[in-house]
């Protein structure tokens, strides 16, 4: 049983840990301005949806 509270605890902090670095990744592209945004090829509207895809793309195992 404590194993289990262990894998559970563990994967919770590499949750949060992931979603910090997901969020700080969202927080740099939003200080870009749009003109900065079009230049790398990303729309401002894109930024969330895109981020979001791609950690669960790698999460689950998906190459790009």
């Amino acid at each position: 049983m404590t194993m289990i509270k262990e894998n559970i605890i563990v994967r919770f902090i590499r949750y949060v840990i992931d979603w910090r670095r997901t969020r700080a990744v969202i927080r740099e592209l939003n200080k870009l301005t749009d003109r900065q945004l079009r230049d790398i090829g990303l729309d401002r509207n894109d930024v969330n949806s895109l981020i979001y895809r791609t950690v669960d793309e790698l999460q689950r195992g998906k190459k790009r």
